[in-house]
């Protein structure tokens, strides 16, 4: 049925029922017989009995429609896209958004377990039901959030990274700033109507697009028709359309007596990526209904894409913190050390050279006068040179700085991609492959390109099986096991011989 269709069929059955009540009305207004009563029940009973058995509900939501070209950002079809309206369970999109964030950069683990707050035991279903003070791993929160769109799980992950669900809410807004959301506002973690929880369907399928390229290897959760969590398998709100519709992989659902029944959801053909949302249907079926028209529309406007996609990075860390800057007051303090103009030519491939090179800067005179000045607003003069052992020969232009000297030198130091890294720790080789393209992915630049296997070897005297990447120059070897421990990964640098 079309959106003109349903809208007939809701303005039909509301006209019947005012008929109904206006017909038992004038029987009560003219005083007739009690034995003509009956009359009155008899056509509430009918009006009672088309809302029961009417296939479109009589309630009337404010509707709201947006359809986006993933791969471009491009708005395909529209209707009333930038109204405000309650966004309902959508919210938990941002909440996960924020969590798998937190995760990435190592804030949290995914097998950290938490205590449920009073507060979060207390939010009304959807729920989980975890109990006052239960421990439960980030890992199953994010599931029951994503898959049973459980409102206690969305409020403990809230909790856990801002301290309570008012400072998260705050973060929630400034983020969806960031991301250019600009007609949303967050007043809680679940999507539960509050004053000022409010959203639009442009800008939702604007965090849509977030989650399915900032956090690639999270999204396919979205699509799961179920996931098991504390031992009870948790089935997705949205797997009547995943099934339904031929390509469908998420995203969420959302349903409030305010809201109606709302849905964000995306779909992958060939080489065409289409987000929709959909504000305010009334009845999961209709939902459905609309969201495949929708998305039927996105794939017949949209364009193939065979590119790799990615979105301008959003600095979460200093949205979290909310930075506030001074009033504008420049107060007085020291200058920064001098940089020298020009650095000898000298052929130095030895890292350990390099920072003996640096000590010396640091504790040369020219650094030590910056705290033995009396007048600390007089900047201090830049040596002309600076002679590295005792090398005369100068090169290089006024244009030329020490970062970019160290810079080649350390390059013309590491060329030989001999090294490797060895990541984990399984007890079964299937864990270890499973494992493998998510560990490359937490460090594609580097990672992407190398060698993979899976080797054996000895952790606490037990046969262990370890992810290894081979081919890496020494100082990309390191960074990329300083990105994985960062991450609570095992991860140790081998040098590999002929």
């Amino acid at each position: 049925m079309s959106v003109e269709v349903e809208n007939f069929a809701q303005f039909c059955g509301m006209f019947w029922i005012s008929c109904c009540l206006m017909y038992e009305h004038e029987i009560k207004n003219f005083k007739y017989p009690v034995s003509q009563l009956k009359h009155r029940f008899f056509f509430v009973a009918l009006a009672i009995g088309y809302l029961l058995s009417s296939p479109t509900s009589a309630l009337s939501y404010q509707f709201a429609t947006f359809v986006m070209d993933a791969n471009s950002g491009k708005e395909l079809y529209s209707q009333n896209a930038r109204t405000k309206l309650h966004p309902a369970s959508l919210t938990k999109m941002m909440t996960l958004y924020l969590t798998f964030n937190e995760v990435e950069n190592g804030n949290l683990r995914l097998d950290q377990r938490v205590s449920i707050s009073r507060n979060a035991t207390r939010e009304p279903p959807s729920k989980f039901g975890y109990k006052i003070g239960q421990k439960v791993s980030i890992r199953f929160l994010i599931r029951a959030a994503a898959i049973r769109s459980a409102n206690d799980a969305a409020t403990a992950l809230g909790e856990v990274i801002s301290g309570s669900e008012v400072e998260f809410a705050k973060y929630m807004t400034r983020t969806a700033r960031a991301m250019g959301m600009k007609s949303t506002s967050f007043r809680n973690a679940n999507g539960l109507t509050a004053s000022g929880h409010l959203s639009t369907a442009h800008d939702m399928a604007i965090l849509g697009q977030r989650l399915l390229y900032d956090f690639p290897e999270y999204f396919h959760l979205f699509g799961r028709s179920s996931v098991v969590s504390l031992g009870r398998t948790l089935y997705n709100t949205n797997r009547k359309f995943l099934a339904s519709y031929s390509g469908a992989d998420g995203i969420k659902t959302g349903f409030t007596s305010a809201a109606g029944y709302n849905l964000a959801a995306s779909a992958k053909r060939g080489d065409k990526r289409v987000i929709a949302v959909v504000f305010g249907s009334g009845s999961v079926r209709l939902r459905t209904k609309r969201m495949t028209e929708l998305l039927d529309i996105g794939f017949a406007k949209s364009k193939n894409f065979t590119g790799t996609k990615t979105l301008s990075a959003i600095n979460l860390t200093q949205i979290k913190n909310n930075t506030k800057l001074a009033s504008g007051a420049v107060f007085i303090s020291s200058p920064p050390p001098s940089r020298p103009i020009k650095v000898s030519n000298n052929a130095i491939v030895d890292v350990k050279k390099i920072n003996e090179m640096i000590e010396g800067i640091l504790t040369s005179d020219a650094v030590g006068n910056i705290f033995l000045k009396e007048n600390q607003n007089t900047p201090l003069r830049r040596p002309e040179t600076l002679t590295l052992g005792g090398n005369d020969n100068h090169f290089g232009s006024n244009k030329e700085n020490m970062e970019s000297i160290l810079l080649e030198v350390l390059e013309t130091a590491d060329v030989n991609r001999s090294f490797s890294i060895l990541v984990g720790a399984y007890f079964t080789d299937f864990n270890a492959k499973k494992d493998l393209a998510r560990l490359a992915l937490t460090d594609l630049d580097t990672l992407g390109g190398t060698d993979r296997s899976i080797t054996t070897g000895t952790v606490d005297q037990k046969k262990v099986f370890r992810v290894t990447f081979t081919g890496l120059k020494k100082s990309d070897a390191l960074k990329a096991c300083q990105r994985l421990i960062a991450r609570n990964e095992l991860c140790e640098i081998a040098e590999q011989t002929n």
